[in-house]
C-alpha cells in the first residue's frame, strides 16, 4: 500500500479539555455534565454531586493516596493504574476527569521529595540534587500522565483536566509596568504540558460588575465601588478576547466568551466530537 492510499479526510476526535477556575467556580459540576464521566480524584470531588439525582451522578475512582516512601506508595503508580484500567478493561465511560491537576501537582511534588535519594531532603528546592531540579521530575510525571491520556483519546474517551487558577505577574514591554494575569496554578515547566497539548484551555469565572463606584467631573475616582457577583458563569476560551487570561485557547473557533447556564454544559453543542456523540446517545435512547 502506498502512502497516497492512506490519505484520509479529518474526522472528529475526542477532545482534550483543560478547565481552569477558582475554588467554587463550578469546574467539577461542569465536568460532571460531559458524557458518562468518571473522576480521578486528586482531591475530594464527590461532595459536589451529593444532591444530584442518582441517575445523573458521575462515577469516581477512590481518591489518590498521598505518597509514602516507607510503605512504598507512589501516587503516580496508582494514577497510571486507573488510566491503564480505563484503557484495557471493558466499561461504558466516555469521559475521564482529573480533578484537579493542581492537587495532583502537589502530590507529585510530595512524591519527589519522599522518594529522593537524599534521606534528608525536605523540599523541592533540595530534591534531585538541588537547584530546583525536582520541578523537572514533576514535569516529567505530568508528561507521562498526558501521554497516557492520549491513548484514551484515541480510544474515543474525552479527557478533561481541571485546574485551580493561579495568579502571575506579566510584563508586556520593557517600558511598561507589571500587570496581573491568570494561569494554571503550577510550576511553569508543568503548566506548559497542559496548555500546549489541550484542544481547549478555558477559564470558568463568575460574571461580575462593579457597583457604587463614583467619579468627579475630572474622571477621578472619589468612591470605590464593590464587586458584585451576578451568579452567572462564563467560559473564557481565548486570550485574545479577554485581557489577563494568558493561556486561554481553543482549536474549534469557539466564541471568546460562552455563557454557562445552570445545569448545562455548552461545550457539548460546540465541539464536533461531543455533538456527534450526543446525537448517537439520543438516538440510542429513542430506540
Amino acid at each position: 500500500m502506498s502512502f497516497l492510499e492512506q490519505v484520509k479526510k479529518p474526522v472528529p476526535q475526542a477532545p482534550v479539555i483543560t478547565i481552569v477556575g477558582f475554588a467554587g467556580s463550578g469546574k467539577s459540576s461542569l465536568a460532571g455534565r460531559f458524557n458518562k464521566p468518571i473522576f480521578i480524584q486528586a482531591e475530594n470531588s464527590t461532595s459536589v454531586f451529593e444532591d444530584w439525582p442518582t441517575d445523573t451522578q458521575p462515577s469516581f475512582f477512590p481518591q489518590l493516596p498521598s505518597p509514602n516512601a516507607k510503605r512504598n506508595i507512589k501516587t503516580s503508580d496508582v494514577l497510571l493504574g486507573h488510566l491503564r484500567d480505563l484503557l484495557l478493561q471493558e466499561h461504558d465511560f466516555k469521559t475521564v476527569v482529573i480533578d484537579t491537576i493542581t492537587a495532583l501537582n502537589t502530590l507529585f511534588e510530595q512524591e519527589v521529595v519522599a522518594f529522593d535519594n537524599n534521606p534528608n531532603c525536605t523540599n523541592m528546592g533540595e530534591a534531585a540534587g538541588g537547584y530546583n531540579k525536582g520541578y523537572l521530575i514533576v514535569a516529567d510525571m505530568h508528561a507521562k500522565l498526558r501521554a497516557a491520556c492520549e491513548h484514551l483519546r484515541k480510544k474515543g474517551i474525552t479527557v478533561v483536566f481541571l485546574s485551580h487558577t493561579g495568579i502571575v505577574k506579566m510584563k508586556n514591554r520593557p517600558e511598561s509596568g507589571e500587570y496581573v494575569a491568570y494561569s494554571l496554578e503550577m510550576h511553569e515547566k508543568s503548566r506548559q504540558i497542559y496548555v500546549s497539548s489541550s484542544d481547549v484551555v478555558a477559564y470558568l469565572k463568575a460574571r461580575d460588575f462593579v457597583m457604587g463606584n463614583e467619579e468627579n467631573k475630572k474622571g477621578q475616582t472619589t468612591k470605590f465601588g464593590r464587586v458584585t457577583n451576578t451568579g452567572e458563569r462564563v467560559l473564557i476560551t481565548s486570550s485574545d478576547g479577554t485581557i489577563g487570561y494568558i493561556d486561554a485557547k481553543n482549536r474549534y473557533n469557539l466564541p471568546d466568551e460562552i455563557e454557562v447556564n445552570k445545569g448545562e454544559n455548552p461545550l457539548i453543542a460546540l465541539i464536533p466530537f461531543l455533538t456527534q456523540q450526543q446525537a448517537i446517545n439520543n438516538t440510542q435512547q429513542t430506540n
